[in-house]
């Protein structure tokens, strides 16, 4: 494979268009070209579209599309970009940065966003008004109104007016209203779709995913493109090569073997050798993922490490959402104790401080400020503070108290931090439920924080990737989401499981 890459520069500076709700894609690094083998696929996809793409985890859909992109831009034409997460924006707005593709020539959004855009621009063609920030509950009523909005002659004339082609990125997890706006923007523009139909574990919730041989292939024809393992290049090409074959394993039904051939490290599954891996790769260079399966398993985990990983949270904060209307309710006894419960939720080493007997007092309305709890006394007195003056500003000094207690290790920082920036937010007056939107929203936006050390579920790192990865207990997987978390790692992978062989059919 040819890797060679020519180089430009750019200064352009990166702004975000609050009314478009898109960013623009600008760079400051120096710019690269797309290879042969990238510029060769490109073309292959523009020609054929209309059309489909399928290909494996960590073997290029971000590389083609952006290729694509810039293939586009150079023609003078502008591409439409939709995906389903904001990681996945985030990789593609990267990609076509690097390929010296900017705002000009490509939109790159989440279909929600999208849909959400069009609703609020557009609500007597929607039938439906949109907030100008997004109520993220109401997303099925977003894309059945952006599908109203782009069926409109009108608007049909503005979209084919304002881009030439569209492409749609993780497609397999569409559910049937996406499905269907995509299929009314299909009308308008040449759109090609790519997936992986073994990467589709969206299936909850009331969303019922399309089905690719039915749904995708009859309206979009399937393009071939080679399958190279992109994410393991310089890094561990026999580990890609080796995650290629067990994707037909998967989809065969044939067992995984875990034996001395597979370029994995396999532990006998146990909590203290569960504990024992995770904490081995503190040291490990690079970053690290450590993949657990329900989101109480990866919240007990990261408690047991004691603040070494951090927890991935939803971006929805449905948590932080049902704490912040306890606070805005303004019960004292119950915003008291609900404060105490969620900092249980984030920090290690509190459960001595918070233990039953001080979160009984605290929901029956009575002061622990005279109980002793080693180094905690301070918080245990703003806590009892709440019973009197559950305002937001006391919520936050209670919270700040517990978070310095000594020995405590944080390990929700995002749901902390959220909550502690939405109640600052709060005392000018604004509910902290609308504060806490006000900033998941940003973090659609902007993306997550990067740190060294996570923890979390298949379905939230789906699209991103790690240098390590730690499957904490491989035999809890269903085959879809198994096979996202065995393709998260580029340098190492670690799989947890009762014996050296998974059955992923087996469920």
């Amino acid at each position: 494979m040819r890797s060679s890459l020519s180089t430009g520069t750019s200064s352009r500076a990166p702004s975000w268009d609050t009314a478009s709700q898109s960013c623009t894609v600008s760079f400051t690094e120096t710019a690269i070209t797309p290879n042969d083998d990238l510029l060769a696929a490109a073309r292959k996809v523009r020609q054929a579209m209309p059309c489909s793409v399928q290909l494996p985890a960590g073997t290029g859909k971000t590389h083609v599309i952006a290729a694509v992109g810039s293939l586009a831009a150079n023609a003078g034409d502008r591409t439409l970009v939709l995906t389903h997460t904001n990681a996945g924006v985030d990789a593609l707005r990267r990609r076509m940065t690097a390929f010296g593709v900017t705002q000009r020539h490509v939109r790159v959004e989440t279909i929600a966003s999208w849909s959400h855009s069009l609703v609020n621009r557009y609500p007597q063609l929607a039938q439906f008004s949109a907030p100008q920030l997004p109520n993220w509950s109401d997303s099925l009523r977003y894309y059945t109104g952006a599908e109203l909005v782009v069926s409109s002659r009108a608007i049909r004339r503005v979209l084919a007016a304002s881009y030439d082609l569209a492409v749609v990125d993780e497609y397999q997890d569409c559910g049937a209203d996406q499905h269907a706006l995509i299929r009314a923007l299909g009308e308008i523009l040449p759109v090609a779709v790519f997936g992986d139909p073994l990467q589709s574990i969206f299936n909850f919730g009331g969303n019922v995913p399309i089905t690719w041989g039915t749904d995708v292939a009859g309206r979009w024809p399937n393009t071939e493109l080679p399958a190279r393992p992109w994410r393991w290049l310089g890094h561990n090409e026999v580990l890609g090569e080796w995650l290629i074959k067990v994707r037909n394993d998967i989809i065969t039904g044939a067992p995984i073997v875990l034996d001395e051939s597979a370029p994995v490290t396999w532990i006998a599954a146990d909590p203290a050798n569960r504990a024992r891996a995770c904490f081995g790769h503190r040291t490990a260079v690079g970053s690290v993922v450590a993949i657990g399966d329900l989101p109480h398993d990866v919240a007990s985990q990261a408690r047991n490490l004691g603040g070494l990983y951090t927890v991935m949270e939803e971006i929805e904060g449905k948590e932080m959402m049902k704490f912040a209307a306890f606070v805005d309710k303004g019960d004292p006894a119950t915003v008291a104790s609900e404060t105490a419960k969620f900092a249980k939720t984030c920090a290690a080493k509190l459960a001595d401080v918070l233990d039953t007997a001080v979160l009984k007092k605290l929901a029956a309305g009575q002061s622990v400020a005279h109980l002793k709890r080693q180094g905690a006394q301070d918080a245990l007195v703003r806590l009892s503070v709440l019973l009197d003056d559950p305002s937001p500003a006391r919520v936050h000094d209670a919270l700040n108290a517990l978070g310095s207690v000594p020995t405590t290790k944080i390990f929700r920082h995002d749901a902390w931090y959220t909550i502690l920036s939405a109640l600052r937010i709060a005392t000018s007056g604004t509910d902290v439920a609308a504060a806490v939107t006000q900033l998941r929203n940003r973090a659609r936006v902007t993306g997550r924080r990067t740190t060294q050390h996570v923890i979390s579920r298949p379905v939230l790192i789906k699209g991103l990737e790690y240098d390590h990865a730690i499957i904490l207990d491989a035999d809890a997987h269903h085959p879809t989401s198994l096979y996202v978390a065995l393709t998260r790692a580029r340098r190492s992978l670690t799989i947890i499981s009762r014996e050296p062989v998974l059955r992923p059919d087996a469920k």
